[in-house]
């Protein structure tokens, strides 16, 4: 430790003067272990930091922000956000920097509206007679391209164009070597460029998972009791394992991600919402659909051998879907299918059916229209593609179409987590809603898979997005166009061969 001596002067008649320790005054900023490197750091043209949620990482980048201002007058930073909530939050921490060194700032909106992509905070801190910026802007390409100074991505991972925005921003760099740049995400997954960068092995990549910095002075708590809890309890108390991993633990997940999470279904559980049946429509099933007073429809997913047909009755009341009755059916011949779905359609409050028409399906589809109407019978076709729903838009995606099986699993998605849904529960039932999952290819294509097991193939799932579909404006969401079936003389149930013909949904 640092000395200094006492004031007076030291003779034969004084004795020496005490030593006093000198204490050092404490830091205006107090950082843990793991990111005192990443502020301290002026060096390092590219820093990746991958990590875990809720650890201090965006005070730590507002920090180093602040010091480049300090340290380096008239600097320019630009910050590129995911959202304008986080970029808001940026600001926030920049301020509150700036008041724990004693520093003047200035923060100010510049934006011309509430909308993410016109997002423009500024904060600005003068050092002598030069003022430096920090501007938060939206993340996209444009943006990227427009700077000239030091550059933070922020939660990159969940940057919509992430390749364009790194291939933007990336020639900034190479001609100015005093300009610095860090990246600094949680995972989203493996088709992006943050995981690209983080694992390619050419880049310095500061990793510090949940545990890390629990051990570093973090703490946990119980979201139930508030009681502090090490991370290992923590994860044992998730119930999705494969999201705490990625959010906490600093581990991709791969792009397959299960729709419905074990939440969302049993947030629409209830006891005595409806009835499931086996075989045939039970009383209680019956009694539910005879005292409806909203509007009933039926989703039927098809199947004979080797999967169920499963008929969901939905009654809806507030735009709120009602699962009144379930139906199962194994190994059951089409004709006696169809006996079961004249049931639903004698109840007086039965409006329309939305029928899976791929495959062997195609047969209960067009006896049913001719039995029951064609505006009262909906065929679809998993096969088809569809124009891209609002909501896969707003996730950003650029083509024009989608599968139709897409379309149907984020409406039926939509629906749980807006909590408009409520069923009966069932074991069989709920394992089998958690079956599909949305795998993404490395090209980026989409697409719904479920895994199968010896009794069904998500079969409940697609009965239940069925249902939703029927009980839509005749299909609107989907802007469907009709298809004729050209009949060739055959049976109608003998349909494989014309499943070439099937684009679309059908009504």
């Amino acid at each position: 430790m640092g000395v200094i001596k006492g004031g007076r002067k030291r003779g034969r008649n004084h004795p020496q003067s005490p030593i006093i320790p000198l204490i050092p005054p404490s830091p205006l900023i107090s950082f843990r272990p793991y990111q005192k490197p990443i502020f301290m750091d002026r060096e390092s043209g590219l820093i990746i930091l991958h990590w875990s949620r809720q650890i201090g990482k965006s005070f730590t980048l507002a920090a180093w922000a602040v010091d480049r201002l300090l340290t380096r007058p008239g600097r320019l930073v630009t910050v590129l956000s995911n959202s304008r909530d986080n970029g808001a939050e940026f600001v926030v921490k920049c301020e509150e920097v700036c008041r724990l060194l004693g520093q003047a700032m200035e923060s100010e909106d510049q934006s011309p509206d509430l909308r993410y992509e016109n997002m423009r905070f500024e904060v600005r801190v003068t050092v002598g007679s030069r003022t430096g910026r920090i501007k938060v802007l939206a993340a996209n390409p444009r943006t990227a391209r427009g700077f000239s100074g030091d550059l933070i991505l922020d939660e990159f991972a969940f940057h919509e164009d992430s390749r364009a925005i790194w291939e933007a921003a990336e020639p900034i760099f190479s001609s100015n070597p005093d300009f610095l740049c860090r990246i600094a995400s949680t995972g989203n997954g493996k088709h992006n460029m943050f995981y690209e960068m983080a694992t390619c092995g050419e880049y310095k990549v500061s990793r510090v998972p949940r545990s890390e910095a629990w051990r570093q002075g973090v703490q946990i708590y119980d979201p139930n009791t508030h009681a502090p809890i090490p991370p290992e309890q923590a994860r044992a108390r998730s119930r999705d394992k494969r999201a705490y991993d990625q959010n906490y633990e600093c581990k991709f997940a791969d792009e397959n991600t299960i729709l419905l999470t074990t939440d969302l279904i049993a947030n629409a559980e209830r006891e005595d919402v409806g009835a499931i049946c086996e075989g045939t429509w039970s009383p209680d099933a019956l009694e539910f659909m005879r005292g409806a007073t909203g509007d009933l429809y039926l989703g039927v997913d098809v199947g004979r051998f080797r999967d169920l047909t499963v008929m969901t009755v939905s009654e809806v009341l507030n735009r709120q879907h009602h699962i009144r009755a379930i139906l199962r059916l194994e190994g059951m011949r089409l004709p006696d299918q169809q006996k079961r779905l004249a049931v639903f359609y004698a109840m007086p409050k039965a409006r329309r059916a939305a029928i899976d028409m791929t495959g062997i399906g195609l047969g209960l589809f067009e006896y049913s229209q001719d039995e029951f109407g064609a505006g009262r019978v909906q065929g679809v076709n998993f096969a088809s593609t569809v124009p891209v729903t609002h909501r896969i838009r707003q996730e950003g995606r650029k083509q024009e179409t989608v599968r139709v099986t897409e379309a149907m699993a984020t409406e039926l998605l939509t629906v749980y987590e807006d909590r408009r849904i409520l069923h009966p529960f069932d074991a069989e039932l709920r394992d089998d809603l958690r079956r599909p999952e949305k795998v993404v290819s490395p090209g980026g294509r989409v697409s719904i898979a479920a895994v199968r097991d010896a009794r069904n193939h998500a079969d409940h799932f697609w009965s239940f997005a069925l249902a939703v579909e029927a009980a839509s404006s005749g299909g609107a969401p989907f802007a469907y166009q009709p298809v004729e079936i050209r009949h060739s003389g055959w049976h109608p149930f003998g349909v494989q061969s014309r499943l070439r013909h099937g684009k679309g949904l059908l009504i």
